[in-house]
C-alpha cells in the first residue's frame, strides 16, 4: 500500500504589525489588510426590501471609497453553538434559564477584511504613502460603517491570530481552539471525524447564474408568507447537520481603464468569428461596457465560496441541501472543485492573493454585491432594564421596552397598547412581561424597583401576584374597593387634578355613556375650583355676636312673658307653710276671736299672694332661660350648619355634595343659566352618607397598597355593573396616581385589561389623556390590553386618546382579524412592511425541538420584531388562567405554605408521576391535595 504524502501546512503570512493606527496582518505576497467585525445591516425577517437595497448601496459606497486595488472579503460566519447561561439570580428567571439551557442554535459573526494589494514585481518594496493612504481609507470606512449602525470593531492583534486558528480549524463555537491533521482529498478536507468542503457559486467556465439578480428574493412557499422578502442567501441559516459556515465572499477591485480596453479587446476578437457564441460573448460585453459608462458602475472580479464544516457521515446531505437551494435560484454551483485545498486557503483573511484565474469571474460591483450576506440575526440590547423573549429560531434575546428607544428617540413615551384576540396567548405573554418588571423588586439596584398596578376582569394575575407576595384586592359588596379622591394638599392641586374631577362628577351624574355639555361642565368645573379654594383659604367660624345675643334674651323674654304660669306656680306653693306663718302672726295680735279670724285670713291672703307673685315671676325667669338657651343653640347649629354648607371644612365627597348644593344654584342664579340641580342632587344623593354606596368615595384606599409593589384590582364581580364598574376603574387609575406621586423612586405600570373599556367614553376621554401625559413625567407607563376588534374600530376615545399615545404597540396572531386587518393596520399605523412581519407571527418552521410557545409582535416607534413567548414548566404553571389548572396549582401552594414551594413539589411530583401534564392536573383536582406525600406510596399507585 503507498504511503500517503505528507506536507506541512504554512501559513500565507509573515507577521501582524500593531505599529500604525490599526494592527495589519501582511501576507507573503506583500498584501496587507485589516480585518473588521461588523453587525449585517439588515435584521432578519425585517421585511423591508428598501433595507436591502440599503445594504447593498452600503457596499457599493465601500467600493467607491477604496477603490482600485483593493480587495474586499466579506465572511459570514454561521456556527452551531449550545445555550448556557446560569447568571440569574431570580427563582423565576433561573428556571427560564434551564429551560433553554443545552439547547442548539445558529450563530452569525461577521467580518469584513480589507486587503491592500502591493505592487506586483520581483521584489517587495514598502511605500509609505501607499499605506498612509490605506489608513486614511480605513478611516473614512471605519466612520461609514459606524453612520450605518453596523458597530464596527476592528481586531486587534491577538483577535486576528485567533480568528485565523478558527478557521483553520473551522471551530467558532467553543473558547479554546485546537488544529488537527488535514487530509486534502478532491472533494473535501477531512479533520478528524469532521469533513470541510468548499462550495464555489461559479464555475467560470458556464457561469450558470441567473439572467437577473436582485438585492433579496421573495418567499413563495406559504400563501401568508408570500412576497415575505429574505436575503439572497438567506437558505444558509436552514442548512441541516453543520458544524460551521463560512460564506466567503470577495470582491477584487481592479484598474478599470486597463479592465474596460481588456473587455474592448475581447469584444474585438469575439466579433471577428460570427458564429452565436461569439455573438452571444460580444453582447454581454456591450451590455456590461454600456452599465459602467452609463451607470458609473465599477468593473470588479468577484468569488463566492461556501465552506461547510460537518461531521463526515452527514457532509454529504448538508452539501445536498445547499446545492439544491442555490439550484432553486438558477445558480448552479461548480461541482468540479477539485482544488479543495487551495479554496480552504482563500477563506483565510488577506489571503485572496491565492485564487486562480479561474476562480473569479468579472462583472460589475452592483451585481456581484447582490450575492453578499446581508442579514443579522437579533441580538441582546445593551441596556440596564432587559426583558427576555425568544428569537425566531428559539433562543432567549433581551430587548429593553422603554429606556433605550427613549434613549434613541425611537419611542417618545412607554405608554403600551396590547391587541391580541382570544386563545392567542395574550394572557400568557402579558403575564410573562409583568413577571419580569416584577423580577426588577429583586434586584441589587434599588433605581430599578418596579411599581407594577393591574386592574383585571378574569382573574389572570392571581397566580402572579400570589407568587410575588403581591396585594389582591377583589371588589365585593361587603368590602367595596374605596377612596377618597378629594383629599388632596394644596400643592398637588392643579389643573390635572381637577380634569380628573370634573370627569369623576361628570360620570357619577351622566354615566359612562351620557354626555354634559358645556354649561354643566363649566359649571362643575367652577364648583370644583370654589370647593377648593374655600377649603385652602381655611376660612375661619365666626360664633354668635353679642348684639344677636341681646335679641335672642329679649325674644326669649318676651316670648316668655306672655306665658301664664299662674296654674303652675300654685302647684309648687307650700300651703302649709303659709297656714303656719299666718297663723303665728294672728297669734301675735289682740283683739276678739273674729277680729283674730280677719286677721288671719288678710295675712294668709296677703302671704299667699307674695308666695303666688314670686313663683310666677321665677318661672317665668326660668322659662326666658330656657327659651334663652334653646334658641341660642339652635342659633349656633344654625350658624355652624350655615357655615358648613357654604364652607369646606373637610376634604371628601360628602362635604362636596354638600358644597355644591349650595354653590351651583348661587352661580346658576348669578349667570342667569339653566342647570338641572334637582337631577344633580336626586343622582348623586347615592353617593352620598347615608346613600347605597356611601363608602366608595368618602372612605380613605388602604395605605398598604401605597407602599407595595405589586397590586391586582380584580373588579370581575362588578363588570356588567353599568354604574359602579366605570366608576371604580376611574378611582383605580386615580389611586395609581396617587402611589406614582408617592413613590417617586420606582418605576410604575398601569396595566389595564378588558376594564379600560369602562372608561373609553368622550366623557372620560380627557382623563385618559392626563393620565396618559402624566404617567411620563413619573418613569412610568400605562399598558391597555384588549381582545375584541370591535373595540378599537371606530372608537375616536382609543384611537385619539389610547393608540396615539401609546408609542409601544404588542399584537398576538392577527390571523383571526385577516379579514378586517386593513382597517387595524390603518388605525394603528402600521406600513405594508411591518404588516408583512405580523402576517409571519406562528407561521414559521421553527416548532422543532422547542416546547409550547406562541409569538408575538412588539412595535416600538415605527418598526417592530416577531419574538416567541416560551417559557418554562414553572412559569407555565403560575401564568396559567385555566380554572382547573389553577385550581390543582394553588392546591400545592396551600398545602406547601408558598407558591415557590408549591411549584418546587408540583414539578417534582409530576415527573416521578410519569404523567402528562393534563392528566396530572386532574389527578390533583380529584385528590384535592398534592399526590405525593413524603412517607406515603401513592405514587405507585398512579404509576401502576
Amino acid at each position: 500500500m503507498a504511503q500517503k504524502r505528507k506536507t506541512e501546512f504554512n501559513l500565507p503570512y509573515f507577521g501582524i504589525d500593531e505599529s500604525g493606527k490599526y494592527p495589519t496582518i501582511y501576507n507573503l505576497k506583500g498584501d496587507y489588510g485589516v480585518v473588521i467585525q461588523i453587525n449585517n445591516p439588515v435584521l432578519q425577517y425585517s421585511a423591508d426590501p428598501s433595507a436591502y437595497d440599503g445594504s447593498h448601496q452600503l457596499y457599493v459606497n465601500i467600493t467607491k471609497i477604496l477603490g482600485e486595488g483593493y480587495v474586499i472579503q466579506k465572511q459570514d460566519v454561521l456556527t452551531k453553538k449550545i445555550y448556557n447561561k446560569a447568571d440569574s439570580t431570580e427563582y423565576l428567571q433561573q428556571k427560564y434559564d434551564e429551560h433553554f439551557n443545552g439547547r442548539e442554535y445558529t450563530d452569525l459573526t461577521t467580518y469584513l477584511v480589507v486587503t491592500r494589494k502591493a505592487k506586483r514585481g520581483s521584489f517587495y518594496s514598502y511605500n509609505k504613502k501607499n499605506y498612509s493612504d490605506f489608513e486614511q481609507n480605513i478611516g473614512k470606512l471605519e466612520d461609514l460603517l459606524k453612520r450605518n449602525s453596523l458597530s464596527p470593531k476592528i481586531l486587534t492583534r491577538n483577535e486576528i491570530d485567533l480568528y485565523v486558528k478558527r478557521i483553520l480549524s473551522m471551530n467558532f463555537s467553543t473558547n479554546n481552539v485546537s488544529l488537527n491533521n488535514m487530509r486534502a482529498t478532491d472533494v473535501e478536507i477531512q479533520m478528524g471525524d469532521k469533513a470541510v468542503r468548499s462550495i464555489p457559486l461559479v464555475n467560470i467556465d458556464t457561469i450558470d447564474l441567473p439572467e437577473k439578480v436582485s438585492t433579496h428574493i421573495e418567499r413563495n412557499d406559504k400563501d401568508t408568507l408570500k412576497g415575505f422578502p429574505i436575503d439572497t442567501m438567506g437558505f444558509l441559516y436552514n442548512v441541516p447537520l453543520y458544524q460551521t459556515i463560512i460564506y466567503n465572499q470577495i470582491i477584487d477591485i481592479p484598474a478599470q481603464n486597463m479592465t474596460q480596453r481588456k473587455l474592448e479587446l475581447k469584444r474585438k476578437r469575439h466579433s471577428g468569428i460570427p458564429d452565436p457564441a461569439n455573438l452571444m460573448c460580444v453582447e454581454d460585453i456591450d451590455n456590461l461596457l454600456v452599465d459602467v459608462a452609463r451607470e458609473n458602475q465599477m468593473l470588479v472580479y468577484c468569488h463566492f465560496n461556501i465552506l461547510v464544516c460537518a461531521p463526515l457521515e452527514t457532509i454529504q446531505q448538508t452539501c445536498n441541501y445547499i446545492e439544491s437551494s442555490l439550484f432553486q435560484q438558477s445558480i448552479i454551483p461548480n461541482k468540479n472543485a477539485y482544488n479543495q485545498m487551495e479554496l480552504f486557503r482563500t477563506a483565510m483573511p488577506c489571503n485572496t492573493v491565492e485564487l486562480a484565474e479561474y476562480d473569479l469571474f468579472l462583472t460589475t460591483a452592483d451585481a456581484a454585491l447582490c450575492f453578499f450576506f446581508k442579514e443579522a440575526l437579533s441580538k441582546d440590547e445593551v441596556s440596564g432594564f432587559q426583558i427576555r423573549f425568544t428569537d425566531r429560531q428559539g433562543i432567549p434575546v433581551a430587548i429593553d421596552p422603554a429606556d433605550l428607544p427613549m434613549q434613541t428617540n425611537r419611542i417618545n413615551n412607554r405608554n403600551k397598547f396590547v391587541l391580541g384576540p382570544s386563545g392567542s396567548g395574550k394572557s400568557f405573554f402579558m403575564n410573562a412581561l409583568i413577571e419580569q418588571y416584577c423580577m426588577y423588586n429583586k434586584s441589587d439596584k434599588p433605581k430599578w424597583l418596579m411599581d407594577v398596578v393591574i386592574v383585571d376582569t378574569g382573574h389572570s394575575y392571581s397566580g402572579l401576584c400570589s407568587y410575588y407576595g403581591g396585594k389582591y384586592i377583589t371588589y365585593s359588596e361587603e368590602k367595596p374597593i374605596t377612596m377618597n379622591p378629594f383629599a388632596i394638599s394644596e400643592s398637588e392641586y392643579n389643573i390635572e387634578k381637577k380634569d380628573f374631577l370634573k370627569t369623576l362628577i361628570s360620570l357619577l351624574w351622566k354615566g359612562a355613556d351620557g354626555t354634559v355639555n358645556q354649561v354643566e361642565s363649566d359649571v362643575i368645573s367652577q364648583a370644583i375650583s370654589s370647593y377648593y379654594s374655600n377649603f385652602f383659604g381655611k376660612p375661619l367660624f365666626v360664633d354668635i355676636t353679642e348684639e344677636e345675643e341681646r335679641e335672642i334674651q329679649q325674644e326669649a323674654e318676651a316670648e316668655a312673658a306672655q306665658l301664664d304660669y299662674t296654674e303652675e306656680a300654685k302647684k309648687s306653693l307650700d300651703l302649709d307653710g303659709l297656714l303656719s306663718e299666718a297663723q303665728a302672726l294672728t297669734n301675735s295680735f289682740e283683739g276678739n276671736p273674729d277680729e283674730k279670724l280677719t286677721y288671719y285670713e288678710q295675712q294668709y291672703q296677703r302671704l299667699y299672694d307674695e308666695q303666688l307673685q314670686g313663683a310666677i315671676e321665677w318661672l317665668k325667669d326660668a322659662q326666658a332661660d330656657d327659651l334663652y338657651n334653646t334658641k341660642l343653640t339652635e342659633a349656633r347649629i344654625k350658624n355652624k350648619e350655615e357655615f358648613k354648607r357654604k364652607n369646606v371644612v373637610e376634604l371628601n365627597f360628602n362635604s362636596f355634595y354638600e358644597f355644591a348644593l349650595y354653590k351651583i344654584p348661587e352661580i346658576k342664579e348669578q349667570e342667569r343659566i339653566p342647570f338641572d340641580i334637582d337631577e344633580f342632587r336626586f343622582v348623586l344623593k347615592k353617593f352620598y352618607k347615608g346613600g347605597e354606596f356611601q363608602a366608595i368615595l368618602n372612605e380613605e384606599a388602604d395605605n398598604s397598597m401605597f407602599t407595595e409593589s405589586f397590586v391586582v384590582f380584580e373588579i370581575d364581580s362588578i363588570k356588567e355593573h353599568k354604574t359602579l364598574f366605570p366608576i371604580v376603574t376611574l378611582i383605580i387609575m386615580d389611586v395609581f396616581i396617587q402611589k406614582m406621586r408617592f413613590r417617586t423612586e420606582q418605576r410604575k405600570a398601569l396595566i389595564i385589561e378588558e376594564a379600560w373599556k369602562a372608561i373609553a367614553s368622550p366623557l372620560m376621554a380627557g382623563y385618559i389623556l392626563y393620565l396618559y401625559k402624566t404617567v411620563r413625567k413619573f418613569w412610568g407607563e400605562a399598558i391597555v390590553v384588549t381582545q375584541e376588534l370591535g373595540d378599537i374600530i371606530g372608537n375616536a376615545v382609543v384611537k385619539d386618546s389610547i393608540i396615539n399615545n401609546s408609542d409601544t404597540t404588542m399584537l398576538l396572531d392577527q390571523s383571526k382579524f385577516k379579514d378586517n386587518f386593513d382597517e387595524i393596520a390603518k388605525l394603528l399605523a402600521i406600513n405594508a412592511h411591518e404588516r408583512k412581519k405580523i402576517l409571519t407571527i406562528n407561521q414559521l418552521d421553527n416548532h422543532e425541538n422547542r416546547g409550547r410557545f406562541k409569538e408575538v409582535y412588539i412595535r416600538r416607534g415605527a418598526t417592530g420584531e416577531v419574538y416567541g413567548v416560551e417559557v418554562a414548566l414553572e412559569q407555565y404553571l403560575i401564568y396559567t388562567t385555566e380554572k382547573p389548572e389553577k385550581t390543582a396549582v394553588e392546591c400545592y401552594s396551600s398545602f406547601y405554605g408558598s407558591y415557590r414551594a408549591g411549584i418546587d413539589n408540583f414539578v417534582r411530583d409530576l415527573k416521578r408521576s410519569r404523567l402528562k401534564l393534563p392528566q396530572f392536573f386532574n389527578k390533583v383536582n380529584s385528590m384535592r391535595r398534592p399526590i405525593y406525600e413524603e412517607g406515603k406510596t401513592e405514587i405507585l399507585q398512579l404509576v401502576s
